[in-house]
């Protein structure tokens, strides 16, 4: 049986440029042996991180968060509470990717972001806890969250 792999994306992300590259973004995870689906998420509060806690409990092997930081945290939030984690990647397409910058995933071309994932570069990442909420990046509060929500994306 085939691995399976769900890529969650912000289709707004980026000017679009993963609902243009989604095909060959697809083919990379097949080529590589995996069964992949996408999912768009919808403006709905939690859809990445419902989506990405729903396939984890089905036994999915790989859950790719694409989009920008904010698709990011969902999808972290949906599976670092449970017990039985899948592995996690990410394809940068945000305004800022302050995550991808600083692991060097590349940020301009999301087909090559979805290469790199089958290079064989995994690390663990530690998995910070705040009341109800993850964070792998940062965890801010006052002016600087602030300033997140004020910046247009």
């Amino acid at each position: 049986m085939r691995k399976r792999a769900r890529v969650i994306y912000n289709p707004t992300s980026g000017r679009e440029i993963l609902k243009q590259k989604m095909v060959d973004i697809l083919d990379v995870f097949e080529h590589a042996g995996y069964e992949t689906s996408a999912f768009a998420t919808t403006p709905e509060k939690d859809s990445a991180k419902n989506e990405a806690q729903r396939v984890a409990k089905d036994g999915f092997e790989l859950v790719v968060a694409a989009g920008g930081d904010g698709t990011i945290n969902e999808v972290v939030n949906g599976i670092a509470p449970l017990k039985k984690r899948p592995l996690m990647a990410v394809i940068p397409a945000g305004t800022t990717n302050d995550y991808a910058r600083a692991l060097h995933i590349p940020r301009e071309d999301p087909v090559e972001a979805a290469k790199l994932i089958f290079k064989k570069q995994t690390i663990k990442m530690d998995i910070g806890h705040a009341g109800e909420n993850y964070f792998i990046n940062i965890a801010a509060g006052g002016l600087l969250t602030e300033l997140t929500y004020e910046f247009p994306s």
